[in-house]
């Protein structure tokens, strides 16, 4: 029989980030903070890769800028904003809700955090697919 501790009785992986402990506006702040978060992580990885492609010459260079401008690359972009929206927006509720300030406001704070990405996001939208 294994015996497990309270250090890692609350470990359950990435099943564990799905779960709903509490189901309430925390528990889904900190599930979209994760994955924002994966985002940005892997966004990184994506334009040391595309930044390699400086290195390249400067054919590489203007293939790549040809194809940044098309609408899908776009959307793309608009997914790595939401992500770095979003990532802010909570960081703002934790900050709130960390040093004691908002601990009883966090239904509120997280949905003041989704309609400001929401608002700004679709501006931001409007005004990149607009240009395309």
């Amino acid at each position: 029989m294994t015996v497990r501790n309270d250090r890692t009785a609350n470990r359950g992986g990435v099943r564990g980030w799905l779960a709903r402990p509490g189901g309430g506006p925390g528990t889904w702040a900190f599930l979209a903070n994760r994955v924002s978060a994966l985002v940005l992580v892997g966004y990184l990885f994506l334009h040391l890769g595309v930044l390699s492609l400086l290195a390249r010459g400067p054919a590489s260079w203007e293939t790549f800028l040809s194809l940044a401008g098309h609408p899908a690359f776009i959307a793309v972009d608009l997914v790595l904003f939401a992500a770095v929206l979003w990532h802010a927006a909570n960081g703002v509720r934790v900050a709130a809700v960390g040093t004691g300030l908002a601990v009883t406001r966090q239904r509120v704070l997280a949905a003041w955090a989704v309609v400001a990405c929401v608002v700004v996001l679709v501006a931001a939208g409007v005004l990149l697919l607009g240009e395309v």
